[in-house]
């Protein structure tokens, strides 16, 4: 059995509105910024299945309050906790427990259960706090018809041993877990053994003999004849007149809470307590702990007479936040490999909460789920969008998101084609003054083919982006080629289509016109390619024209990149006067090369710009183009970089601005 949806309104900051939570395998992950209601989605959990009172208690600020609503004047509020919970077709454990209450959608359709957690708080003048009611339901209507009265069973206490959340906060402390107390790991462990009549029998001899040896000792009771002494000094109490020292002999629990756990051998002669160890390795210890529970319950099932009943959880969950906490990088790997195997045992579920990149790119996005906090300041929660697994582009895209993990974190996206466009925006950075990390701004080269899709799923997550392409001009499918495509992919992800096709007289391209559009020829004199690629800017989607941004920064920085050679290197340049016919086979060939055609002129090119082509071969094709980016820029000055900047760039950071101000 796995919680497969939960569903939270009015809870912290789940606004009133219901926010449904899927959950598609008993591994997910609840990721994104600090503050978007991660652990209020765990510990709803808690308020649902903790296993002590403490737990479930419902307190004044578990109560939603909104963005421009003030607290005095609140004087009612209600909140629910909600979890459909699934069966796998072999389970034959759970059900016999939860069969009276389950429903199902359609006739042969799948069993399930619906548990809700419904809370009230009302303002009270006897109460400062006001007064809140708790109380837990079966629900038996299915999900698609609304709510019944007459169709809500309350949810019995004995119930609640066999759905439990084991609840890891971000903040370790394993020494509580190795106590001896109600609600600790250790407690639950040491609950299953069965403490024989002879071992509690031997137990209290031993004592015994203990507490005889010390009685012995002719300083032991000098020091206890002085206290009963001076105790009835004190008072003349003929209850309490005498005092006696001695060992607990009968009381089993009291020895049992002295227990603890050393580490052995450390290199310093004695053992290390837990609460000696690091951060790191008790952060650890408390998941080797959690582990080792839910290792020893399934043993001890396996061992106990089926005829005696359940014992242990048919559920349980880990509620874990933050894995990664005070744990090394080459470490986070064996964490999550852990998680995925706890997951897969047949009682156990898990749900992590994390914001770090170094733990998402580990996991398959399909079990992630995106948390954010709206303009009403109320969190929202997303799946992850992947295409069709039948479709080409779904491994693509999820092999991007997991070496591009940043991107579920961020504020704004910048999308580019590749290395180069990263180089430069990281140097553009300190020209602009306009800090990536100090604005939650990522860079990701994943403008290909299939941007589309990271398209879809930014929109999905409501994670804005701008997106810069190159334009391509007289390479194969450049030009109106490029146009078309965004085109295309804005209509891909859900644009009205006669919206993105209309031409500046208000007309829109028919089906024919646009479909021929990558036939279009580009005229210097005309400027229609212009005009569309001043209307995709709207769409945040810019260009480097007229070929690609190597290009563009070769035409804006020309001395520069020629002055940034080995020495002894550059390209060999016949001279322009004193051999005109090998200067200008030397050009065409460069132009050839540069435009990927052997058929290439470079008729919409300036002289100037097909002579630059030389150095563009010499720089882009025949050396690393990051490596010459980071080398030229590092030898210009801001104000160098900034009095020729290409408008492209300055467009692309006004939006930036925008964007920022608006989010």
């Amino acid at each position: 059995m796995r919680i497969s949806t939960l569903k939270i309104k009015g809870y912290k900051s789940f606004g009133p509105k219901e926010v449904i939570i899927p959950l598609q395998d008993k591994l997910a992950a609840f990721i994104g910024l600090n503050s978007a209601g991660k652990t209020s989605a765990l510990e709803a959990l808690k308020k649902l299945f903790g296993s002590s009172l403490s737990e479930r208690e419902i307190y004044r600020q578990d109560f939603h309050i909104g963005k421009d609503e003030n607290s005095d004047e609140i004087t009612e509020r209600a909140l629910s906790i909600e979890v459909r919970i699934d069966f796998s077709e072999d389970e034959q454990e759970a059900v016999p427990h939860f069969f009276s209450n389950m429903v199902v959608d359609e006739l042969l359709g799948d069993l399930y259960i619906r548990i809700r957690l419904e809370a009230t708080w009302k303002k009270s003048d006897l109460i400062p706090q006001g007064e809140i009611e708790v109380k837990t339901y079966f629900i038996k209507t299915p999900e698609y018809e609304p709510d019944q009265e007459d169709n809500k069973q309350p949810f019995p206490n004995h119930f609640r041993t066999l759905i439990q959340v084991l609840y890891v906060p971000a903040i370790r402390r394993p020494a509580e877990q190795l106590r001896y107390a109600s609600g600790s790991i250790l407690y639950r462990v040491l609950r299953k053994i069965k403490w024989g009549d002879d071992l509690k029998e031997t137990f209290v001899k031993k004592i015994g003999e203990i507490n005889d040896a010390f009685k012995d000792l002719s300083e032991f009771g000098t020091v206890q004849t002085s206290i009963t002494e001076f105790w009835q000094k004190f008072h003349k109490d003929e209850r309490y007149r005498d005092t006696n020292f001695s060992f607990g002999g009968s009381d089993f629990d009291a020895i049992l809470k002295k227990l603890e756990i050393s580490f052995s051998p450390t290199g310093t002669h004695k053992p290390f307590g837990i609460d000696e160890l690091g951060e790191g390795y008790r952060s650890l210890f408390y998941m080797t702990l959690v582990c080792s529970l839910l290792d020893i319950e399934e043993k001890m099932a396996e061992e106990e007479d089926e005829t005696i009943g359940v014992t242990r959880p048919l559920l349980t969950i880990l509620a874990i936040e933050e894995p990664e906490n005070h744990i090394a990088p080459q470490l986070l790997g064996r964490v999550i490999k852990i998680l995925k195997t706890i997951a897969e045992k047949e009682n156990s579920q898990v749900l992590l909460s994390s914001h770090t990149p170094a733990i998402i790119k580990r996991l398959d996005p399909e079990y992630i789920l995106h948390f954010r906090i709206t303009e009403d300041y109320e969190t929202e929660v997303n799946p992850i969008f992947l295409p069709d697994k039948a479709d080409e582009a779904y491994k693509y895209v999820k092999e991007a998101v997991r070496n591009y993990p940043e991107i579920y974190f961020a504020r704004l996206v910048v999308i580019g084609e590749g290395d180069s466009e990263e180089v430069i925006f990281n140097r553009l950075m300190d020209v602009m003054k306009v800090d990536f990390d100090d604005n939650i701004i990522t860079f990701a080269p994943l403008g290909h083919r299939f941007v589309n899709h990271i398209w879809k799923l930014l929109e999905a997550l409501h994670i804005p982006y701008i997106t810069l392409l190159d334009l391509d001009i007289e390479r194969e499918g450049g030009g109106w080629g490029r146009v078309k495509y965004a085109l295309q992919k804005l209509i891909q992800i859900g644009l009205e289509k006669n919206e993105v096709l209309m031409t500046s007289g208000d007309s829109v391209l028919s089906d024919e016109e646009f479909e021929k559009m990558h036939t279009w020829g580009v005229n210097k004199d005309d400027d229609t390619l212009g005009g569309w690629i001043d209307y995709l800017k709207e769409h945040n989607i810019f260009y480097s024209f007229p070929l690609d941004l190597d290009f563009l920064m070769l035409i804006h920085y020309p001395e520069f990149y020629k002055k940034a050679i080995p020495k002894g290197g550059g390209p060999r340049i016949p001279d322009k006067d004193a051999e005109p016919e090998e200067f200008e086979e030397k050009v065409n060939s460069a132009v050839q090369a540069t435009l990927k055609s052997e058929k290439a002129i470079g008729e919409t090119y300036s002289d100037e710009e097909k002579e630059l082509m030389i150095w563009y071969n010499y720089h882009f094709l025949g050396r690393g183009k990051p490596t010459t980016h980071i080398q030229v820029l590092s030898l210009m000055s801001d104000e160098e970089i900034k009095s020729n900047l290409p408008s492209v760039f300055k467009e692309i950071f006004d939006r930036i601005s925008s964007i920022l101000e608006t989010n």
